[in-house]
């Protein structure tokens, strides 16, 4: 399973934590971390919150554009909201256990640093009130990552055993968000806002490259075979871990588009 514990930027965007409930192709689950943040929701409408037709949002690509409008505002971080910035963004703990098949891992990545999510493109967006379904499509071009990491292991019939610096890069990140919704009541005014109840996250990766610094404890030539092998592997890899992955990335979302839909209540957006 593959774990995520102690989010740096608490108010910002969730952790992905273990024991995550939600099972690949399905709707549902418990989700182990919600935001807190006690900054009231939004009275006035800012320049970046477009607005939709309540009884028809998705017409002539409206919500879309609205979701797309959001992207430079939460890169920058929205105070006013409790949205700190997320270009870096930061991440404390990812835990990784994957016991059969081809890879075999244990350990995990600490203090991790990923730089372009604000580069994220918006392919497609919907809002379906009616049916509580909003989903999303982004493309983000690149996502750099640095962190330290403790992996020990076998990947198909070569070992892994390690400690140290990582760097890691991804190429062409597709990801597309399913979630269900519900209309619900702010706490602190009664403003209705969008709360998604349950997720469901898809994503491919184009190209991965990564170096493992000090495997076999600093053995140079060992330490150049793994790496070798692992860029020249990357998409089955990735293919590996993606079941786990998918489940981590729903909890960040979730977390985020909490925190960001029970700020705006739908008064200001959907007319």
């Amino acid at each position: 399973m593959f774990t995520i514990t102690n989010w740096k930027l608490a108010i910002s965007w969730c952790g992905i934590i273990g024991a995550v409930c939600v099972m690949p192709g399905t709707y549902g689950g418990a989700y182990t971390r919600e935001i807190v943040n006690d900054k009231p929701p939004l009275q006035e409408r800012p320049a970046w919150l477009q607005t939709c037709k309540r009884s028809n949002p998705n017409e002539d690509k409206c919500f879309r554009r609205l979701f797309f409008q959001l992207f430079p505002a939460l890169a920058a971080g929205i105070p006013e909201i409790g949205v700190k910035s997320f270009e870096p963004l930061n991440i404390d703990q990812v835990s990784v256990s994957k016991g059969s098949g081809n890879l075999v891992l244990s350990g995990g990545f600490q203090n991790l640093v990923i730089r372009g999510p604000s580069n994220a493109t918006v392919r497609r967006a919907s809002l379906d009130l009616e049916r509580r379904l909003l989903s999303f499509e982004l493309v983000l071009p690149r996502l750099r990552i640095r962190a330290k990491y403790n992996l020990k292991g076998n990947i198909l019939l070569l070992p892994l055993i390690g400690n140290g610096d990582v760097a890691m890069a991804l190429k062409n990140v597709h990801t597309t968000v399913y979630t269900r919704i519900s209309l619900r009541n702010e706490t602190q005014t009664g403003d209705e806002i969008i709360h998604i109840d349950e997720m469901k996250v898809s994503f491919e990766v184009g190209a991965m490259r990564i170096h493992l610094k000090n495997l076999f404890n600093g053995n140079d030539i060992l330490a150049a075979s793994i790496n070798t092998f692992l860029n020249q592997n990357g998409n089955e890899v990735i293919a590996e871990l993606r079941p786990d992955l998918e489940l981590g990335l729903a909890d960040i979302f979730h977390g985020l588009w909490n925190n960001v839909f029970s700020k705006m209540p739908t008064k200001l957006w959907l007319v």
